[in-house]
């Protein structure tokens, strides 16, 4: 049996991610927070094909709420082969009009919930020798950027890219594979089609084709990389029309 892990998979990119492994054979771990009736709706939608998947509650940004996640998924399952770090507030606002709390808010969401997740599934994965995990980041990560409008996110999404690369580093030896996806724009509606070189922002298929490949053994020795989904598209470049 093959076990995953999905932080933020209630609705959106979490929820598409958690449909695609129960297909793939896994039995799927849906996390949530707040949203408990829509982690259980994509449960009851996957529990046909993936039987003995569950829904988990835990705010990651408290590390004794996933210390705790992470011991049901162990006395349930005994293991963790996958584990996706989707969890990650956004926030378009001038960096002047962003409260303090907002900008803690940002980097716990991202950076933190990701750090607190990755070290409790990695204790299972040593003991395993094996393992996955996926970090989701965003188009432009690897880069020191400043964005007027979202400096606080991208520190965050910066941090998880460093911590990624470590990981990856740290770990490959007991045979754990740690990489990140980083997608443009999907559901954020700040740019028009038009800034993107290819015509369109990225989808939830762009990226779980992505994630797809980084789990297969075709991607064995693919390990602390950052895939950039994004068709191209560079934050802060502009078509000349």
């Amino acid at each position: 049996m093959k076990v995953a892990l999905i932080t933020g998979a209630a609705k959106g990119l979490g929820a598409e991610v958690a449909r695609h492994l129960a297909k793939e054979g896994y039995t799927v771990v849906v996390h949530f927070n707040k949203s408990r009736d829509l982690a259980q709706k994509v449960l009851d939608e996957i529990s046909t094909i993936s039987p003995k998947s569950i829904i988990v509650s835990a705010d990651l940004a408290q590390e004794v709420e996933v210390r705790k996640m992470f011991e049901k998924v162990e006395g349930e399952f005994g293991r963790i082969d996958l584990l996706v770090n989707n969890v990650g507030n956004f926030l378009f606002k001038p960096f002047a009009k962003t409260t303090n709390g907002e900008f803690r808010d940002l980097v716990e969401s991202n950076l933190m919930t990701t750090l607190y997740c990755s070290r409790e599934a990695l204790k299972l994965m040593r003991k395993q020798k094996s393992g996955h995990i996926i970090n989701i980041g965003a188009v432009g990560a690897e880069r020191l950027i400043i964005r007027e409008n979202s400096m606080p996110y991208f520190l965050g999404k910066t941090g998880i890219y460093v911590l990624t690369k470590t990981m990856a580093w740290e770990e490959a030896e007991c045979g754990i594979h740690i990489n990140m996806i980083s997608p443009a724009s999907m559901v954020t509606d700040i740019f028009e089609a038009k800034e993107f070189p290819m015509g369109r922002a990225a989808n939830y298929n762009d990226v779980i084709s992505a994630l797809a490949f980084l789990t297969s053994k075709e991607a064995y020795y693919i390990n602390g990389a950052n895939i950039e989904v994004a068709g191209g598209f560079v934050p802060g470049m502009a078509k000349v029309e």
